[in-house]
């Protein structure tokens, strides 16, 4: 089942060339990996989408020609399925639209760590076949499943995971979204599993 057939096509969307240059090289060195396309701007990362169909994004939200939102758009609209990682200075105020959310892996700070940023990505490695039942979570979603159940907070399980505050506050709303429930009856259902 775990067959690693084609590897995961990633496109790596970054205004800041130095930058961009060095995280395409790290990720370039991990296997399950392609690094398909580079992009320096919304524009050329919506080009990018349509061209190559990367089943990953790695996107900054301030780019040269605006903002990169309409970069998660087009990934929806061409590439059914992808899914996105936003690496930002302005990850700890993104608030993600709704619609979008369901493309969106996590955020992660730019001041965080290469590793930070490949625990993320390593979420969907795993993900080759998508069981979409009510209660099928994510290895991700199912650690911060149980940590909620412990009752701790979203920074708290952030600092356990080595996770940002932003990155865990949107699994958060995927859990609850997936198993239809409210932030209260997150809580709760965590709490009973976890006293099982």
């Amino acid at each position: 089942m775990n067959q690693l057939a084609a590897p995961l096509r990633c496109l790596i969307v970054e205004d800041q060339v130095m930058f961009l240059e060095l995280l395409q090289r790290l990720l370039e060195g991990q296997l399950g990996l392609e690094v398909v396309a580079t992009a320096a701007s919304a524009a050329t990362g919506i080009a990018a989408c349509r061209l190559h169909r990367p089943d990953l994004v790695i996107l900054d939200l301030s780019l040269a020609d605006g903002d990169g939102l309409p970069v998660l758009a087009a990934l929806a609209q061409w590439c059914p399925g992808a899914k996105a990682v936003v690496l930002s200075a302005q990850a700890a105020g993104f608030v993600c639209p709704e619609a979008l959310e369901p493309l969106l892996l996590g955020v992660v700070d730019k001041t965080a760590t290469f590793d930070t940023l490949l625990r993320v990505i390593q979420e969907l490695l795993p993900m080759a076949e998508p069981g979409r039942s009510a209660l099928s979570l994510t290895p991700a979603q199912q650690r911060i499943y149980a940590l909620i159940g412990l009752g701790l907070s979203n920074k708290q399980i952030a600092s356990r995971l080595a996770l940002s505050v932003a990155t865990v506050e949107t699994h958060r709303k995927a859990i609850a979204r997936r198993l239809g429930l409210s932030g209260a009856e997150l809580v709760r259902s965590a709490a009973l599993r976890a006293g099982a």
